[in-house]
């Protein structure tokens, strides 16, 4: 990083982290370090190197693509495509009394979403896929990166690396009435999820953040719109690739 870009990232980073803390992260990114020690927070962020885990805090914590000013202060969050957990954590950091359900398909990001919200309460982790139905699928790494992996659905019987939940199971499982924030990030499956089956919980949800992913699976983005334009959403902004829908049938601006 140059003097500037360490500057703008430690800019950024204040807006959600400490002084020090924000401090003690931009240099030992810079390191390259795996463990980070933050004595503000009291706790670790754990870094993998080869890997997109510095890229995906960046995305999160300096380009702030989940830092806007919202008019609910949210109280249940499900976080879908939780990668390594950094999302879950800005979302603590932010909203510290909301309840975060959190979807991780991969196994090796799952280990790391322990070790980075170790402590943190109210977390409930799914090591599964979000889907519009049960069902059992592998994961594949098209991409060969830890931040872009796959489902692909297989038939009963067949080997399968994973099972499906839905988001009426988690709301169900998890006692949310209503979903403040469903964010989702999971490499195209967006478009199954949004596709058919929605009817029952996508009114009940407040904001909706989701990044489509049209270069891997066709019509996305249209699908998701289509669902949306169903239920009066409004899309409110993008960033980073992310769009920003609100339910105007549940928020008022």
């Amino acid at each position: 990083m140059s003097v500037i870009r360490h500057l703008s990232f430690f800019k950024n980073l204040r807006k959600s982290v400490n002084f020090l803390d924000s401090f003690i992260l931009v240099l030992s990114l810079k390191l390259k370090r795996r463990e980070i020690s933050l004595p503000v927070l009291k706790r670790k962020v754990y870094i993998r190197r080869k890997t997109k885990d510095t890229e995906t805090f960046e995305e999160i914590f300096n380009h702030n693509i989940y830092n806007l000013k919202l008019p609910i202060n949210p109280e249940t969050i499900i976080d879908a495509g939780a990668n390594v957990g950094f999302a879950t954590l800005f979302f603590k950091l932010k909203y510290p009394n909301a309840k975060i359900a959190l979807v991780e398909i991969e196994s090796e990001n799952v280990k790391m979403i322990e070790k980075n919200l170790k402590g943190l309460n109210d977390i409930k982790i799914y090591h599964k896929g979000l889907f519009n139905k049960k069902g059992f699928f592998k994961v594949e790494d098209p991409f060969n990166a830890s931040n872009s992996f796959v489902i692909k659905e297989v038939a009963a019987g067949e080997p399968y690396d994973i099972e499906s939940t839905t988001v009426d199971e988690i709301m169900a499982e998890n006692n949310f009435q209503t979903v403040d924030i469903l964010k989702i990030d999971i490499e195209g499956a967006e478009k199954d999820l949004f596709e058919k089956d929605y009817e029952n919980w996508l009114p009940k949800v407040k904001i909706v953040m989701v990044e489509t992913h049209d270069r891997m699976v066709p019509r996305c983005a249209f699908t998701v719109m289509n669902a949306m334009d169903k239920y009066n959403f409004m899309l409110y902004t993008t960033a980073e690739g992310t769009m920003f829908y609100y339910n105007m049938n549940l928020i008022k601006l």
